[in-house]
């Protein structure tokens, strides 16, 4: 650098002032007075002194502090603290301490938040408890997640435009009332004569309400944006700021009424400390964000609910409202929220509210025999039904209305036994052995979810659907097709038929661009849902299977021979199979909770079982029979029970510690199996049938099981009591007195008769049974009766 250039003093980059702390300048000044005085103390130190060891020195020190005062030694100490204690979270940069505290356990951050106001707004951010959710292997809709977050950001512009609205209103209507009229001391001036008198003031308050001020502090709490922040009374009072889930944007400012100014101090302002009990948090900008923190604890929550078997049983329909049920038996149900939807052997479709349990709307009316298979999407993308039937019709609804949208009439030549649908295609199999792939919206030739025809080993496609292979790669379509062959398919046309099973095809499942169907010939298939062509397939189950579950990874089916079977894909093997049900492995639901990572790591973890497996058969601690002959087991990892080499999937399928299988039976019991750090599958907790149906309150009974039931206690009451006749009691089994034939009246005249009884002063010793025809003992003739329906013969 040239020394005759001159620095121009009056100009610099920086914006800061050199009275500000962090200024470089100020910085570096301090630095270098610190430095000069530590060079300075140390020059004024003996020479001597300096000259002695480390231990030496500190006896010295140590002596000479003996010397001085308590206060003085405090002092020192005082002075020595910042050498002492580094707190590292308010030296380190706050991406060094989120990654340091990334390796921490959730409870040892949670002890660590209590250390100090910085150790808890490091300890307690969100996007490191976002980290740790995703860690836990728990799955994020990060779709659901952004549209959820941009419903609150327009709702707090809505609410904060009204809020300024009515702030305007105020100052208006105050504004008016002030001219012409004096204004009110709030003291000396409530007796004048000339003011309104105290009634009549309470009479204005009470007809208008509050009157807002208008001056500075009705503006307290607004900041620039025009958004309020709230905080709820219960917090308030304890001083400690908590935004809800729905902020409320009425502003806790200063009031002034009639006889009396009340104002409300507000809070401080901190984004990350007020709302750690809330779904929804708002950063310096106001705009809202999901509490990650509030989240974690809530899966936590419903995790341990889990493990511990915490439920409440309760049944639809409401008890009080048994008018709402089905009229024959439920053969489907989806859930999803707080919306359940069924299907009945009534060839009706239910919508019902979880929360009131209660039926919504009327019954969906439309097939003409039993609902087997339903799937539905309550989301305004899609707000759509789509039921299966005995009659091979497919009919789509719409869930918000119960309207019918489209009906496919004979979707199938036999009974539609499942069908799935995602944003793209609606898919249904059959008792026909064959499944159909229908578009849900328009295609033409060349769009992306066209399908791929002309596929060595493919679907078949009917005659309408185009072969592009056969044009070649670089195709213009403009120019190479008609008209009529560039007309877009309409909605719902099927597209392409997949034939490869043997027996039914009695469940299907999507995932992205693949298929996987299981049927009653025992196998299980892969496709791919564009070609049609068949990728892999499973077989292990020794009967047919009814249900299946696929996620990208893993296969998991559910088969008539009792057992739930696990198979990796890739290779056909299987990986795992439970056994704990006695009949028909109906439905399942499987979350194996993989964390964060690619397939490599479960090959990894395979693999290295794998090579555990040879070490042990060369050290000739394995029995020589076959893998295939071995004993099935829930995915044990011990090598002696391993069932299966070169899988792509380690046993017992993979995941994290939250994986989890829930699977229901013709046996009427549903289990809920979890998987031991050995990689094998135990039962959780088994729930029976009988048990949540005591603890919901029992069953429901019809109009017609409440008119059995009469009428059996009427005869049962009847037999005890010999003067007394029941109407007809000679002949109880005409037919004018069977207890379905509602039109003579015979229930009411048993209830009639019931009645005249009881004014009598007689009581019935027994009620029927639940068949109605267990024995009746009279009080006065211990002999039980012979017959359900025999009269007893009075005594002489």
């Amino acid at each position: 650098m040239d020394p005759s250039l001159k620095i121009d003093e009056g100009y610099s980059e920086d914006a800061r002032s050199q009275d500000d702390p962090d200024s470089p300048m100020r910085l570096d000044a301090m630095s270098e007075r610190a430095l000069s005085q530590a060079w300075s103390i140390q020059e004024a130190i003996p020479p001597q002194i300096m000259s002695l060891s480390e231990s030496e020195r500190s006896d010295f020190v140590y002596s000479v502090l003996r010397t001085l005062r308590t206060s003085s030694i405090a002092e020192i100490v005082d002075r020595l603290r910042p050498l002492l204690h580094i707190d590292p979270v308010t030296v380190l940069p706050p991406e060094i301490t989120s990654e340091i505290f990334s390796y921490l356990p959730p409870s040892t951050l949670l002890e660590a938040s209590r250390a100090s106001r910085a150790w808890r707004e490091r300890a307690l951010d969100s996007r490191l408890w976002r980290l740790k959710f995703r860690s836990e292997g728990w799955g994020l809709n990060m779709d659901a997640i952004r549209r959820f977050e941009q419903e609150h950001r327009y709702r707090r512009k809505d609410r904060s435009r009204r809020a300024e609205a009515n702030v305007e209103q105020s100052r208006q209507k105050k504004r008016v009332r002030a001219h012409g009229r004096k204004p009110v001391n709030n003291h000396a001036t409530l007796l004048d004569r000339s003011q309104p008198s105290w009634p009549e003031l309470q009479g204005w308050s009470q007809q208008h309400g509050e009157v807002e001020a208008d001056d500075d502090r009705s503006l307290l709490g607004r900041d620039s944006g025009g958004d309020e922040e709230m905080y709820d009374v219960e917090t308030a009072r304890r001083g400690v700021p908590s935004l809800p889930t729905e902020p409320q944007l009425t502003p806790p400012v200063g009031t002034v009424r009639t006889r009396e100014v009340e104002v409300t101090p507000l809070l401080p302002k901190s984004p990350h400390l007020d709302d750690r009990q809330s779904l929804v948090r708002y950063d310096n900008w106001g705009a809202p964000q999901i509490n990650y923190n509030y989240v974690y604890k809530q899966k936590r929550k419903l995790e341990e609910n889990w493990e511990s078997g915490s439920y409440q049983s309760f049944q639809l329909p409401h008890r009080d409202h048994p008018e709402e049920a089905h009229r024959e038996c439920v053969y489907t149900i989806q859930y999803s929220g707080k919306y359940l939807v069924s299907g009945s052997r009534d060839k009706t479709l239910r919508k019902w509210d979880l929360d009131s349990q209660r039926l919504i709307g009327k019954p969906l009316v439309g097939h003409n025999a039993s609902v087997l298979c339903l799937q539905f999407d309550d989301s305004e993308s899609e707000d759509m039904i789509a039921s299966g039937s005995s009659d091979t019709d497919v009919i789509l609804w719409q869930f918000s209305t119960g309207k019918m949208i489209k009906k496919i009439a004979h979707a199938h030549n036999e009974s539609v036994l499942n069908l799935k649908f995602d944003s793209r295609f609606l898919v249904t199999c059959s008792k026909d052995k064959t499944i159909k792939i229908w578009n849900r919206h328009e295609l033409r030739p060349g769009d992306r979810d066209y399908p791929v025809k002309g596929v060595e080993g493919g679907g078949t496609c009917p005659a309408y659907i185009l072969n592009l292979q056969e044009m070649g790669g670089e195709v213009d379509l403009d120019r190479q097709l008609t008209t009529e062959e560039k007309a877009p398919l309409p909605p719902y046309t099927p597209i392409m038929i997949l034939e490869s099973h043997n027996a039914a095809v009695n469940a299907i499942h999507i995932y992205e661009d693949q298929l996987v169907s299981a049927s009653g010939d025992r196998h299980v298939h892969l496709w791919d849902i564009h070609t049609g062509v068949r990728t892999s397939v499973c077989r292990g189950h020794t009967k047919g299977i009814a249900c299946v579950q696929y996620d990208g990874k893993r296969i998991v089916s559910g088969s008539s021979d009792n057992t739930i079977r696990i198979f990796d894909p890739e290779t056909q093997a299987e990986v795992a199979c439970l056994k704990g049900h006695a009949r028909l492995v109906r439905t399942i639901q499987s979350a194996f909770g993989d964390l964060p990572g690619k397939r490599e790591q479960l090959e990894a973890e395979a693999i290295e079982i794998d090579g555990k497996f040879y070490e042990a058969r060369r050290a000739g601690k394995l029995p020589t029979l076959p893998l295939k002959n071995r004993e099935r087991n829930p995915g044990s990892k011990n090598p002696k029970d391993i069932m299966a080499l070169g899988a792509k999937l380690p046993p017992g399928g993979g995941g994290s510690r939250w994986g989890r299988i829930v699977s229901g039976s013709y046996d009427e019991t549903i289990i809920i199996w979890k998987k031991l750090t050995d990689g094998r599958w135990v039962k959780a907790h088994v729930l029976r049938q009988e048990e949540a149906l005591r603890a919901a309150g029992g069953p429901l009974l019809s109009q017609s099981d409440l008119n059995d039931q009469a009428y059996q206690q009427a005869i049962a009451t009847a037999r005890n009591y010999a003067p007394l006749q029941p109407p007809n009691a000679q002949h109880p089994q005409s037919p004018q007195n069977s207890p379905n034939n509602a039109e003579n009246g015979s229930v009411a005249q048993y209830r009639a008769f019931a009645s005249q009884l009881t004014q009598l002063g007689h009581q019935p010793q027994a009620g029927p049974s639940r068949t109605g025809l267990h024995n009746v003992t009279n009080p006065s003739n211990p002999k039980p009766l012979s017959h359900p329906l025999e009269t007893p013969q009075p005594e002489k």
